[in-house]
């Protein structure tokens, strides 16, 4: 998968619904599983009623700070009441002010019962089931972007420098869907893996993708010289016992070789001293 994540949740209660299973691609609302929220959203309700009760009391203060001033003004009323009742204004004020900031983290928190996820992204393992309980920060599910794959790869230099030469032209091949399909270079890690020799490289497919899941053998293809004096020809020619590999000349000479790799279009790779370019062999095993 291009990424993959672990989905936890950020508060602890009772599964209350889960809306996507193992392989199924999350939806554009992005919604995964939900828990009961019915105590948040009775905290919502009475921290509303008490905004509406705040509400009232300002409207009630600031038409008695209103009265009480032209009362003052002509000196019908003590200064130390009206000073009174705009504390008792200002109190309520920021009572109603707590109180909708305390809605909106109740509003938070009930947005926060339902565990989110990147539309787009299959889901790749479940944890919960409907009516479990779970705690803050336990995994629900593991998921993972598969609009992109990615192929890793452990170049050595040579391998590297041959890579980046075909960079432009770069072709990957599908042995088991037996199809041939673009790629770029993703990412090349500036570490160096000092037991293999060799540099870690990842190679990015989206376009042509026949799927889109993981586990696709994926063979890539690079022009290098063959230090092993290598030749390819066809396992139908080479004849195997006693735990080593012979071949066959028209003159009826067997020749002992060793195998290097086996291809994927029924050609073996092997190497022996005694074979030069031009030799011809029996088929063995038409």
């Amino acid at each position: 998968a291009r990424s993959t994540m672990q989905i936890s949740t950020e508060v602890a209660g009772k599964v209350e619904q889960v809306y996507a299973d193992v392989g199924d691609v999350i939806p554009a609302e992005g919604k995964f599983a939900c828990l009961d929220n019915t105590f948040v959203k009775i905290d919502i309700e009475s921290a509303q009623n008490d905004m509406a009760q705040h509400a009232i009391d300002i409207d009630f203060f600031k038409k008695q700070v209103s009265r009480h001033q032209k009362l003052v003004a002509t000196k019908s009323a003590a200064i130390s009441l009206l000073d009174e009742l705009k504390k008792d204004l200002g109190n309520s004020q920021r009572a109603l002010e707590s109180d909708r900031l305390r809605t909106h983290r109740l509003q938070e928190l009930l947005h926060r019962h339902c565990v989110y996820v990147p539309a787009g992204w299959r889901v790749m393992e479940r944890y919960v089931e409907p009516g479990q309980w779970i705690d803050v920060g336990a995994h629900v599910a593991k998921v993972g972007d598969f609009s992109q794959l990615l192929v890793p790869l452990a170049l050595s230099t040579q391998e590297l420098i041959a890579l980046k030469r075909v960079e432009s032209d770069l072709k990957v091949y599908l042995s088991e869907l037996d199809q041939e399909i673009p790629a770029t270079i993703e990412l090349i890690s500036p570490a160096f893996d000092e037991q293999s020799h060799k540099t870690r490289v990842d190679l990015q497919l989206d376009k042509g993708l026949p799927v889109h899941r993981g586990g696709l053998r994926v063979e890539l293809s690079l022009g290098l010289p063959d230090k092993f004096d290598a030749f390819l020809i066809s396992k139908q020619a080479l004849d195997e016992r006693f735990e080593e590999v012979w071949l066959q000349r028209k003159d009826g000479q067997d020749i002992r070789v060793t195998v290097l790799d086996y291809q994927s279009n029924g050609f073996v790779r092997i190497s022996s001293p005694e074979i030069k370019t031009g030799d011809q062999f029996k088929v063995l095993h038409p």
